[in-house]
């Protein structure tokens, strides 16, 4: 095939899952049967397949932890930072605390307790679902072994 021949209902993006090999195995075989047809997309894998091997042969030294942007950069930031998080922790932990003993206890009125429990429930819902999404990521993610 000549090239223009290269189909216009063909994803040219799926190439580069094909170099990551992210694709399934159903696309990954009509990659391969594309590019022994099509000499533009072939042409094309050989410069994304190129620059992937020079991007894997460079090196790069991470920052120190004190370089990241996200970090406080001072004293006072780190304490308050610290502070803060321990402040709420402790906070969700003795009103969780309190709202359990009432309601087992049938002291509290249900709406109380619910609006009591309420945030701190949400909190902890909330951090578990992107924990188990962390943790999931981390099974599956090709490139959490890449620091910025």
């Amino acid at each position: 095939m000549s090239l223009s021949s290269c189909t216009r209902s063909f994803d040219e993006t799926l190439i580069s899952g094909y170099l990551d090999h992210a694709l399934t195995q159903a696309e990954a075989q009509r990659i391969r049967l594309h590019l022994d047809d099509c000499d533009s997309c072939r042409t094309l894998y050989e410069e994304l397949q190129t620059v992937q091997e020079a991007a894997r042969q460079t090196t790069f030294l991470a920052p120190e932890d004190e370089v990241w942007p996200e970090l406080p950069k001072t004293t006072v930031g780190r304490f308050s930072r610290a502070t803060g998080w321990l402040v709420l922790i402790s906070w969700l932990t003795v009103i969780t605390g309190l709202a359990l003993w009432r309601y087992l206890s049938q002291a509290g009125d249900p709406l109380e307790v619910f609006l009591v429990l309420g945030l701190p429930g949400a909190f902890v819902l909330l951090f578990v679902s992107v924990l188990l999404d962390r943790l999931q990521d981390l099974k599956t993610d090709r490139y959490r072994g890449v620091h910025r």
